[in-house]
């Protein structure tokens, strides 16, 4: 019988699936049995959520799924979906549930710079954990590179362009695959440097927008032009024309202001030490990720 039990929330996500995958590949796995919890289970049909021991429903917004799928789990990767943005009330319970289902470690996907921006859902829900007095360890990755494949995908793949109201400003982007990396260590570790200790998750250097774009032409092949819109443009082009959730958009817009004021250059050293290996670099990824946008 497996000594641990672990329960991945948003397995279907960006980081919850590729966390799952890591787990799957860890040389340790005889020892562990992952949980997928997926809010629809017709969702389940593709790697790596089939790879998981067990998928169960989970739901944060239906708290009648919340026993069966902390059954006999020890360790939690939370994940917020992107659309529930009231913390107590949505995320709350669940930590309450994390508490009576006597979970020992939990692992929280927040974000960098979260300890200065107390009305953000992801400060909310790091200090209902704290003061549940749940053992945590609190990943606070910057951008993602994979937003490109996703939020930004047809603009590189259908108009050659990227439309981000950055101006000149530098960004550290985090490959997502180095994320789940260190949440698969923190959720196996019996180490205690991973005990109640939060870690910004960046990558190893801090580049702008046209940096990014003469990656891609040269690893595309085809041109590819940095667009500077300003923030009124560029939320009405992915709200009214492309049809994103204003909210979204919204928190989008401002994330990319923090960009353009130079807020989001510095980088850590954290990925590297825990990794023991440099962060993936921008030019690897656009290589792995390239047939995205073709």
């Amino acid at each position: 019988m497996a000594d641990e039990r672990i329960l991945i929330t948003g397995a279907t996500g960006n980081v919850g699936s590729a966390t799952l995958l890591e787990l799957t590949k860890h040389p340790d796995k005889s020892h562990f049995e992952i949980v997928a919890g997926v809010r629809n289970l017709s969702h389940t049909g593709e790697l790596p959520v089939t790879a998981a021991d067990q998928v169960v429903p989970l739901d944060f917004t239906d708290s009648a799924t919340f026993d069966r799928a902390l059954a006999g789990v020890n360790r939690v990767l939370l994940v917020r979906p992107p659309n529930l943005s009231d913390a107590d009330r949505f995320m709350k319970p669940f930590v309450s549930a994390m508490k009576k289902a006597n979970v020992r470690r939990v692992v929280f996907l927040s974000m960098q710079g979260v300890e200065h921006l107390p009305t953000t859902p992801h400060y909310k829900i790091e200090k209902l954990i704290v003061e549940a007095g749940l053992e945590f360890t609190f990943l606070r990755p910057s951008f993602y590179m994979q937003n490109l494949c996703s939020f930004h995908r047809d603009e590189i793949r259908l108009r050659n362009e990227l439309f981000v109201p950055a101006g000149k400003g530098r960004i550290n982007f985090v490959d997502v695959r180095d994320v789940a990396a260190v949440a698969a260590q923190a959720l196996t570790s019996q180490n205690a440097e991973y005990f109640n200790r939060g870690y910004e998750l960046t990558g190893g250097e801090a580049l702008t927008y046209t940096d990014i774009a003469k990656t891609l032409t040269t690893i595309l092949g085809r041109p590819i032009q940095y667009r500077n819109p300003s923030v009124l443009r560029f939320i009405w082009q992915k709200w009214r024309v492309e049809h994103r959730p204003l909210n979204y958009v919204l928190i989008i817009s401002a994330l990319y202001s923090s960009v353009r004021l130079g807020k989001a250059a510095e980088t850590s050293s954290d990925i590297e030490h825990l990794l023991a290996r440099p962060p993936i670099p921008f030019r690897q990824f656009a290589a792995d990720y390239c047939e995205v946008w073709h």
